[in-house]
């Protein structure tokens, strides 16, 4: 297993921080690509350029964030389905082999009329990211992990997974080593981002600052086979790379 970075944990332009990871050592990144630098508005060349870019510094582009504030869940997605789409195009173009989303909420209901419409949508976009071998994985944390496996194994497609965020289960009331073991090899991806307990509730902290049981967590993915990166993030505080280093130094011990 392999350490990278989640682009927007440093305040930086998405080529600076490229270049600042890359001295630290990390080895790859993913990068929001739905507002910004990289979006799939950039141009062929602009395409070929930033491939080249983080190429020359070392780094390979792991993959594209796909969180257009809208899930599938909801009503009226056609807009949401072309962008992806296109995130996908840029995903091929760009060399990463993951583009996270969000599938929204499954239903209770299996095969009721929500859980048919979101299953075609899914199969739909998961058929078109087979046909250029990537992977469509959805975020972690909105619906029962068993239910989420079950819904992922009524698909036609073998390309819908799920990116893995530890911390968002901690927020949710549930076990993040356990869910491991449940969701087995649908988990492609996976954000390495920890929280702690403050005076109104769980805040944001550095990995291995805070509860995510890191240890067991990832031991629980070489269990079941990952073998992907581990993407450093952390959204909130100023974005200093002293605590990006000091994340990679903790998980380092750790892999």
């Amino acid at each position: 297993m392999k350490l990278g970075l989640t682009l927007g944990s440093l305040r930086l332009t998405v080529r600076d921080a490229i270049s600042r990871a890359s001295t630290v050592g990390l080895a790859a990144f993913d990068v929001d690509a739905t507002r910004g630098e990289v979006t799939s508005d950039l141009s062929h060349t602009g395409r070929r350029d930033f491939r080249r870019y983080a190429h020359s510094c070392g780094m390979e582009i792991i993959g594209l964030g796909g969180d257009f504030g809208q899930d599938f869940s909801q009503e009226g997605t056609d807009k949401l389905f072309e962008k992806t789409k296109r995130l996908i195009d840029l995903a091929t173009d760009l060399r990463a082999s993951v583009v996270t989303t969000r599938i929204g909420r499954i239903p209770v209901e299996e095969k009721g009329k929500e859980w048919e419409r979101i299953k075609e949508v899914m199969d739909e976009l998961g058929a078109y990211a087979e046909r250029y071998e990537r992977l469509l994985a959805t975020y972690i944390g909105e619906t029962e992990p068993a239910r989420l496996k079950g819904f992922l194994m009524s698909l036609k497609t073998e390309a819908v997974r799920v990116c893995y965020e530890p911390s968002l289960l901690i927020l949710r009331g549930l076990d993040p080593v356990e869910t491991v073991h449940e969701l087995g090899n649908y988990v492609v991806h996976a954000h390495a981002r920890d929280v702690q307990k403050g005076e109104k509730g769980y805040i944001e902290t550095i990995p291995g600052e805070g509860v995510v049981p890191f240890r067991d967590y990832i031991l629980a993915l070489y269990e079941v086979g990952y073998q992907g990166y581990h993407m450093i993030k952390k959204e909130g505080g100023d974005g200093r790379i002293e605590g990006i280093i000091k994340a990679k130094e903790f998980m380092e011990t750790l892999l």
